[in-house]
């Protein structure tokens, strides 16, 4: 078995991006750029491992519609996959909106799916699954409070039992809004079947702390005291990385200086994680060079992210992303700090970003 395959679930949309040189003006017409771009957890990981010449099976949050055809399109152009087995029956894909105001982005997501109908469908889909490296759990959409009454209609929790006796497979999970307003009490106990953790700061505090302060310090203990590998970004500051039997070692990767280009950070986070799969897919017990490694190639993937609007609209080969990744990384590379040195630089990110 060469566990060279990647699953990977998640969300589907279309969106149109709205790009205006000037703050909007409610109540008046305002002149904009249009752009229709493909979005979507699952349709952003895919696309670019795909691009990268990764084997990539995916199960996505997708309907046999107009905005559903042109995804399956998209797919087609990297795979052969039979279209029975692409869209979801009697769902209709979403479609969101963004509006783009300088720095500022304003997201209007459609959502017209009442019930839950993705959990059977991955059911039957993750029985076809072979020689799988890894599994990416994004944002699933259909895993919201008020249509799942049941612990076993999640389609999250129904993947994590799938897989937590699987020794080769790496399970690497990127929550969305619709998994975290469960909150922290409820997944608890279930992120032992998780082997990294993505979240940004701002979705980590609010999980965790539940409203009160709990300080960067505090949040990287009690993410210790879970016991998980963690990847927590940090927008324009970078990431850090934390390794479960590692307490005493912070894994920093700062962001990359002087990129010409950026324009939106949308999906950075995605392309980020992809990356980091990239390197540890077959590697459930990676090592702490790999995952250093791993931080330093999704940050050259999410770095190159920001260089085009949404998600998935500019996903590179793999050698231009590996030329990309060489240059910028040269010089830059994931540090390692310890000690009373991790505990100054957690308090300094702790400044930057409160």
């Amino acid at each position: 078995m060469t566990n060279n395959n990647i699953l990977v679930i998640g969300g589907a949309n279309i969106e149109y991006v709205l790009k205006s040189k000037t703050d909007i003006v409610q109540g008046s017409k305002n002149f904009v750029d249009i752009e229709e771009l493909f979005g979507g957890s699952g349709v952003n990981y895919s696309l670019r491992l795909l691009s990268y010449g990764e084997s990539v099976f995916p199960i996505l949050f997708v309907g046999d519609d107009s905005t559903g055809r042109q995804i399956y399109d998209a797919m087609c152009d990297y795979m052969e996959i039979r279209e029975k087995d692409f869209f979801v029956p009697t769902l209709t894909t979403p479609q969101s909106t963004i509006i783009v105001e300088g720095a500022h982005r304003t997201i209007l997501s459609q959502d017209a799916n009442r019930k839950n109908i993705f959990q059977a469908f991955v059911a039957k889909r993750i029985e076809h699954a072979e020689d799988i490296g890894a599994v990416i759990i994004g944002h699933i959409h259909n895993d919201r409070l008020e249509i799942n009454t049941k612990d076993d209609t999640l389609t999250t929790l129904y993947t994590l039992e799938h897989f937590k006796d699987d020794k080769n497979t790496l399970v690497y999970v990127n929550f969305g809004a619709s998994q975290l307003e469960y909150g922290f009490s409820f997944w608890k106990d279930h992120l032992e079947k998780v082997d990294i953790l993505q979240l940004n700061i701002h979705e980590l505090r609010t999980f965790i702390s539940n409203g009160f302060t709990c300080d960067l310090a505090c949040l990287i203990e009690k993410i210790h005291e879970l016991h998980i590998n963690m990847i927590l970004t940090l927008d324009k500051f970078g990431a850090i990385g934390i390794m479960k039997d590692d307490k005493n070692t912070l894994f920093v990767a700062r962001p990359i200086p002087n990129i010409k280009g950026f324009v939106d950070s949308t999906g950075s986070g995605d392309a980020y994680c992809a990356g980091m799969v990239s390197r540890l897919k077959g590697d459930k017990n990676f090592s702490a060079n790999s995952f250093k490694e791993a931080m330093e190639r999704g940050r050259s993937w999410a770095t190159y992210a920001c260089k085009s609007f949404g998600g998935a609209n500019d996903c590179p080969a793999k050698k231009e992303i590996d030329t990309f990744h060489h240059d910028k990384n040269k010089d830059n590379e994931v540090v390692l700090y310890k000690d009373s040195a991790m505990k100054d630089v957690i308090a300094l990110i702790d400044s930057m970003i409160a």
